[in-house]
Formats: C-alpha cells, sequence, structure tokens
C-alpha cells in the first residue's frame, strides 16, 4: 500500500484542520498516511519511506512558520525524489481580487526559493478567521485586511473560509496517479 506524508505547521488550528481533512481523505481513497505536527517539535520522520508528500503551513505576516521552512530544509532530497504538493494556507486565498492571488504565488515562490525546495503542485486554500484566539489589534488588523480584501466576516468572530469542496478536488487530483 501506498503511503504519503502529510505535515503541517499550524498557528491557530485551521492549516492543522485541513491537514488531518486531507489525511482523511487519502485513506478514504485507500492509501496510507503518516501525519506530522512539525509545531510538536522536530520530526526524525521524512519523506524516506513515503511514496509522495503534501505539506501545509500558513502565511502569517507574509512568512511561513520557521518549522516548516527548517523540515523542508532538513528533508529537501527525499521530499525531491516523490511526488510532492504544498498546500499554502493564507486569508489571501479567500480574496477575488486578482492581485491578492498573485501576491500570495509571489510569496509562496519566494518561500520555496529560499529554502531550495519546489513542489510539484502548488495548492492555495483559504484559512478562518477565530477571534477569540486573537487579541485586541490581531483582531482589528485581520478584519481590516478582510474588509480591504472584500471577504465577507461571520459575526459570530467565527469566518470558516476553507472551501473544503476544492480541498477534495485537490487531494483526489493528487491521488489519482498514484493509485494507477
Amino acid at each position: 500500500m501506498k503511503r504519503i506524508l502529510v505535515a503541517f505547521a499550524s498557528r491557530e488550528g485551521q492549516t492543522e484542520k485541513i491537514a488531518h481533512h486531507i489525511a482523511r481523505r487519502i485513506e478514504d481513497k485507500g492509501l496510507a498516511t503518516r501525519l506530522i505536527d512539525l509545531m510538536k517539535g522536530p520530526a526524525d520522520a521524512g519523506a524516506d519511506d513515503c511514496d509522495a508528500v503534501i505539506l501545509a503551513g500558513s502565511i502569517h505576516r507574509g512568512r511561513h512558520d520557521q518549522e516548516l521552512s527548517h523540515f523542508i530544509m532538513r528533508h529537501a532530497p527525499a521530499l525531491r525524489k516523490v511526488p510532492s504538493a504544498f498546500v499554502c494556507v493564507s486569508l489571501s486565498a479567500a480574496s477575488m481580487h486578482s492581485h491578492d492571488r498573485a501576491a500570495i504565488d509571489e510569496l509562496a515562490q519566494s518561500f520555496f526559493y529560499d529554502i531550495g525546495w519546489y513542489p510539484d503542485q502548488l495548492e492555495h486554500v483559504a484559512g478562518a478567521v477565530r477571534d477569540k484566539q486573537l487579541n485586541l489589534l490581531e483582531r482589528y488588523a485581520v478584519h481590516t485586511v478582510m474588509y480591504q480584501k472584500d471577504i465577507p466576516s461571520d459575526p459570530t468572530g467565527d469566518t470558516e473560509l476553507t472551501d473544503w469542496t476544492a480541498v477534495d478536488a485537490f487531494v483526489d487530483g493528487f491521488v489519482a496517479p498514484l493509485k494507477a
């Protein structure tokens, strides 16, 4: 049975939720997964015994988490040998403005250049805003960005922006060649 590594770095929990959803979807397709939370410390396990890899990380203040960068740099030789995808989680992925989408794509390409690894596939996924997890200044900044990008917010303060149907379509497309 083929095994897919799903490794992620999540700060507020939405990237973790997305990574778990991806792993479940892969398993529903009859493939095995190894799920690694990179924020829980250095992961010794890499992609050496996996047939493919999906990495997920969110953008905060224009950057990805160091734990994600370190993992990729440490395991880059193995990552280059297997089919790979990178799931880039951000608020801008929910924007309807093409310049916002271009900006996050540019951030992702810059990230790949800096770490010396390029995935076979890049998927931008909208995250979520959980007001209860933010202090007053962060809440103001995030809602200002959402307003500027015409991203609607839920009055309850719990705004889920992830398009789960699009995530499923991405996973299905990624695993299809592995099942052949």
